[in-house]
C-alpha cells in the first residue's frame, strides 16, 4: 500500500504551497526561481540547485540501504535531507540584498554527531578506499557528491547572494558522511581497505 508521510522543516510551508508546473513549461530551456526570476536552465543557480537535489536524492538511497541493514542512524539522514531542502530554497531565492539565513544550529548538530561517532572508531588512516559494504560505499558516494555541491556553492557565497552557513554546512556534512561511512562498515562487520602510499608519495586528503 502506498502511503505518504509529512516531514516538517523551516521551509515546509513555502514548499507545500508551491504548485508544480508541467515540465512542458521548460521546453525553451528556461525556468523560474522562487523569486519569479526567469533564468536559463544552465545558469549556475540551477546548477547549484541540481547539485543539491542530487545529493538530497542520493542520501535518500543511502537511507534505504541503512533501513535494510537496520542501522541506527536513519533518522539523522532524514534530518539532513530536510536541511538540504532548506538550502535549496535559499539558493532559489539567491539575492545579495535579502538572502535567506541558514541557522547555525544545523551545523552544530552535525558537529555533535560527528564527534560522538568518531569516539566509536579508531583514528582514520591516511586514505580509506571506498567500499566496506553497500551502506558504507553509498555513503562514500554521498560524501563525494557533497564536496561537489560545496564547490558550486562557493561562488554564490563569495558574491554575497547565499548565506555562508550553507557552504559551512556542506563542509561539515562531507566530514560527517565520511565518519558515517566508517560507522556503517563497522556495523556491517566489514573490513576497511587502506591505501598504502609509496615512500615519498603524498596523497590528497579525503
Amino acid at each position: 500500500m502506498f502511503t505518504r508521510r509529512l516531514i516538517s522543516g523551516p521551509s515546509f510551508n513555502l514548499i507545500r504551497n508551491c504548485t508544480r508546473e508541467s515540465a512542458f513549461s521548460g521546453d525553451d530551456g528556461k525556468s523560474a526561481k522562487l523569486t519569479g526570476e526567469i533564468l536559463n536552465k544552465d545558469d549556475r543557480i540551477f546548477y547549484a540547485i541540481g547539485a543539491t537535489e542530487e545529493l538530497l536524492s542520493y542520501i535518500g538511497l543511502t537511507k534505504e540501504y541503512a533501513v535494510e541493514a537496520q542501522h541506527e542512524y536513519i533518522h539523522k539522514l532524514t534530518r539532513i535531507q530536510t536541511v538540504l531542502i532548506d538550502i535549496n530554497t535559499a539558493i532559489s531565492k539567491y539575492d545579495s540584498m535579502s538572502k535567506q539565513k541558514i541557522p547555525k544550529k544545523h551545523t552544530k548538530e552535525l558537529e555533535e554527531w560527528n564527534s560522538k561517532y568518531s569516539k566509536e572508531l579508531p583514528a582514520p588512516e591516511l586514505y580509506i578506499i571506498p567500499g566496506g559494504g553497500i551502506c558504507s560505499a553509498s555513503l562514500h558516494v554521498a560524501r563525494s557528491l557533497c564536496r561537489r555541491t560545496e564547490r558550486v556553492l562557493v561562488p554564490l557565497v563569495r558574491e554575497g547572494g547565499l548565506d555562508k552557513e550553507a557552504q559551512v554546512y556542506m563542509n561539515r556534512l562531507a566530514d560527517f558522511l565520511f565518519t558515517l561511512s566508517r560507522i556503517a562498515s563497522k556495523l556491517d562487520k566489514r573490513t576497511e581497505s587502506i591505501y598504502q602510499p609509496q615512500p615519498g608519495e603524498t596523497l590528497q586528503a579525503q
